[in-house]
């Protein structure tokens, strides 16, 4: 048996309805994960400050800080799961959530089996990219693009909002319609080529910033990958 598969996965919840929080503490404990649950990101911290965990997993709608905030906080450490569960299911909420570096993105109600499913599948994800990768991609941190060399580009509010649909469904195509319905959403007569424009501008900006040629293909008749 592997050191992966012997060791029990180290879960921290932070779920501020109780009895949710419960159910999940025990669904998880009785499918063989150490649980630990809190309230509020207070809790979180103050655990993770005497013993960090292999994942968190976050709802959204917190007390004082919330769960997206929490994330921003969590991911520079590269070896930590982060997983949202949450009601919130709107597109722009799971964008928004997987572009802030988030693993995963699950809506309540869920099966507890799912959840443990999920987390481990993370778990041994991490895993093996701690040892196996040793070469930095791209990536989106914050506002701030940043190849593998480190060079960095501060992008606008339009290129950061691509960049994180991108970035989150980094290795899988976007669909021209995809990417179309989450710019006009608050645009009814939004320009599809408006999207093309904003492409090539930002390809030239990150060659122009000494980034060199931004992960970004083009798959034709269909959409965009983006690739790291």
């Amino acid at each position: 048996m592997s050191a992966i598969a012997a060791r029990k996965l180290r879960v921290y919840l932070v779920e501020d309805t109780v009895e949710l929080r419960e159910e999940i503490h025990f669904g998880l404990t009785v499918l063989g994960i150490d649980v630990t649950s809190f309230g509020d990101a207070a809790g979180l911290y103050r655990a993770m400050a005497a013993q960090e965990c292999d994942i968190v997993v976050i709802d959204i709608g917190l007390p004082g800080e919330d769960g997206f905030m929490i994330v921003e906080n969590l991911r520079s450490n590269q070896s930590l799961g982060l997983v949202f569960l949450t009601s919130r299911a709107l597109l722009e909420d799971r964008l928004h959530g997987l572009g802030l570096g988030a693993d995963a993105y699950l809506v309540k109600p869920i099966d507890v089996r799912e959840l443990a499913a999920t987390l481990r599948a993370i778990d041994r994800r991490i895993n093996v990219t701690t040892v196996t990768d040793s070469k930095p991609g791209w990536m989106l941190d914050g506002w701030v693009l940043r190849n593998p060399q480190g060079i960095e580009l501060v992008v606008s509010e339009t290129e950061r909002y691509f960049l994180q649909i991108m970035v989150a469904a980094s290795g899988q195509i976007v669909e021209h319609e995809t990417l179309i319905e989450a710019f006009s959403k608050d645009d009814g007569d939004y320009d599809p080529h408006r999207i093309d424009s904003l492409i090539n501008r930002l390809r030239k900006r990150t060659e122009q910033a000494g980034l060199g040629n931004l992960p970004l293909k083009s798959v034709r008749g269909m959409g965009y990958v983006f690739t790291k």
